[in-house]
Protein backbone atom coordinates (compact mmCIF):
# COMPACT_ATOMS: atom_id res chain seq x y z
CA UNK A 1 0.00 0.00 0.00
CA UNK A 2 2.83 2.38 -0.88
CA UNK A 3 2.96 4.48 -4.03
CA UNK A 4 5.70 3.77 -6.58
CA UNK A 5 7.90 6.66 -7.75
CA UNK A 6 9.37 5.78 -11.15
CA UNK A 7 13.01 6.72 -11.66
CA UNK A 8 13.55 5.46 -15.23
CA UNK A 9 12.53 2.77 -17.70
CA UNK A 10 15.01 0.76 -19.76
CA UNK A 11 14.26 -1.40 -22.82
CA UNK A 12 16.76 -3.86 -24.27
CA UNK A 13 16.96 -6.99 -26.39
CA UNK A 14 18.79 -9.81 -24.59
CA UNK A 15 19.51 -13.51 -25.05
CA UNK A 16 16.91 -15.91 -23.63
CA UNK A 17 19.46 -18.39 -22.32
CA UNK A 18 22.94 -17.48 -21.18
CA UNK A 19 25.33 -20.34 -20.54
CA UNK A 20 28.41 -20.27 -18.40
CA UNK A 21 31.37 -18.38 -19.85
CA UNK A 22 29.22 -16.86 -22.57
CA UNK A 23 29.43 -13.23 -23.56
CA UNK A 24 26.13 -11.45 -23.01
CA UNK A 25 25.04 -9.17 -25.81
CA UNK A 26 22.40 -6.55 -25.13
CA UNK A 27 20.92 -4.11 -27.62
CA UNK A 28 19.29 -1.03 -26.09
CA UNK A 29 15.96 0.03 -27.62
CA UNK A 30 15.12 3.72 -27.32
CA UNK A 31 11.43 4.73 -27.35
CA UNK A 32 10.45 7.31 -29.94
CA UNK A 33 7.51 8.65 -27.99
CA UNK A 34 5.54 7.96 -24.82
CA UNK A 35 1.84 8.55 -24.31
CA UNK A 36 0.43 9.05 -20.80
CA UNK A 37 3.84 8.66 -19.17
CA UNK A 38 3.41 8.63 -15.40
CA UNK A 39 6.11 9.28 -12.81
CA UNK A 40 4.12 8.11 -9.77
CA UNK A 41 1.80 5.13 -9.47
CA UNK A 42 -0.55 5.60 -6.54
CA UNK A 43 -1.25 2.99 -3.95
CA UNK A 44 -3.74 0.30 -5.00
CA UNK A 45 -4.05 1.76 -8.51
CA UNK A 46 -3.23 0.80 -12.08
CA UNK A 47 -1.62 3.00 -14.74
CA UNK A 48 -0.95 2.44 -18.44
CA UNK A 49 1.74 4.06 -20.57
CA UNK A 50 2.10 3.48 -24.32
CA UNK A 51 5.62 3.57 -25.77
CA UNK A 52 6.28 3.74 -29.50
CA UNK A 53 9.46 2.19 -30.86
CA UNK A 54 10.88 1.58 -34.32
CA UNK A 55 9.57 -1.45 -36.16
CA UNK A 56 11.69 -4.39 -35.03
CA UNK A 57 11.67 -8.17 -35.05
CA UNK A 58 13.25 -10.28 -32.37
CA UNK A 59 15.09 -13.53 -33.20
CA UNK A 60 13.80 -16.73 -31.61
CA UNK A 61 16.73 -16.93 -29.18
CA UNK A 62 16.20 -13.37 -27.84
CA UNK A 63 13.45 -11.33 -26.18
CA UNK A 64 12.71 -7.71 -25.33
CA UNK A 65 13.08 -6.86 -21.65
CA UNK A 66 11.43 -3.75 -20.20
CA UNK A 67 12.73 -2.75 -16.78
CA UNK A 68 11.05 -0.20 -14.52
CA UNK A 69 13.18 1.18 -11.67
CA UNK A 70 11.93 2.85 -8.49
CA UNK A 71 13.48 6.03 -7.08
CA UNK A 72 15.40 5.36 -3.87
CA UNK A 73 13.98 1.86 -3.57
CA UNK A 74 14.36 -1.74 -4.50
CA UNK A 75 10.95 -2.51 -6.01
CA UNK A 76 11.98 -2.93 -9.64
CA UNK A 77 9.69 -4.50 -12.23
CA UNK A 78 10.75 -6.53 -15.28
CA UNK A 79 8.51 -7.34 -18.25
CA UNK A 80 9.48 -9.80 -20.99
CA UNK A 81 8.13 -9.32 -24.52
CA UNK A 82 8.59 -12.04 -27.14
CA UNK A 83 8.45 -11.76 -30.91
CA UNK A 84 4.97 -13.36 -30.86
CA UNK A 85 3.77 -10.46 -28.69
CA UNK A 86 5.11 -7.93 -31.20
CA UNK A 87 3.37 -9.66 -34.10
CA UNK A 88 -0.05 -9.00 -32.53
CA UNK A 89 0.79 -5.40 -31.55
CA UNK A 90 -1.21 -2.61 -33.14
CA UNK A 91 0.49 -0.29 -35.59
CA UNK A 92 0.17 3.40 -34.74
CA UNK A 93 0.53 5.59 -37.81
CA UNK A 94 -0.18 8.84 -36.04
CA UNK A 95 -0.20 9.43 -32.31
CA UNK A 96 -2.82 12.01 -31.43
CA UNK A 97 -2.01 13.87 -28.26
CA UNK A 98 -4.93 15.66 -26.62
Amino acid sequence: NVSLDIDFIRMKIVDKKVGKRTAIQETVVYPLRAYNFVSVIGENSTERTVFTIDKITIPDDKHLVIELFEKNGGRNQTFIVTNADLLVAKVINELKVT
